[in-house]
């Protein structure tokens, strides 16, 4: 990824959050995020909040954003689970 500092606060928004950002960057990244908000800059600064708190913060201002979690992953595999059942049926529906 790189130059956080140029990059748009929309796009590292969803970089970080969906956490897009390589671990050994991250740091850097949630930095740079929290930066951009000033409440939140200077909450991390004193120690009112902790950067694990301004990130979900961040989250939730998103306005229903929710980060892919488990349950997401189990349902997008329920859904093409069930995509390739569809077609496997009629893959054979047309070989006969």
């Amino acid at each position: 990824m790189g130059n956080y500092d140029e990059m748009s606060t929309a796009r590292l928004t969803w970089v970080v959050l969906d956490r897009l950002v390589p671990s050994d960057d991250e740091a850097a990244a949630r930095a740079a995020l929290i930066a951009r908000d000033p409440e939140l800059a200077i909450g991390v600064a004193t120690g009112a909040v902790s950067e694990d708190e301004a990130i979900e913060t961040l989250r939730r201002r998103q306005g229903g954003y929710r980060p892919a979690g488990d349950a997401a992953a189990v349902r997008m595999l329920a859904v093409l689970v069930a995509v390739l059942l569809v077609l496997a049926v009629l893959a054979a529906a047309l070989v006969h």
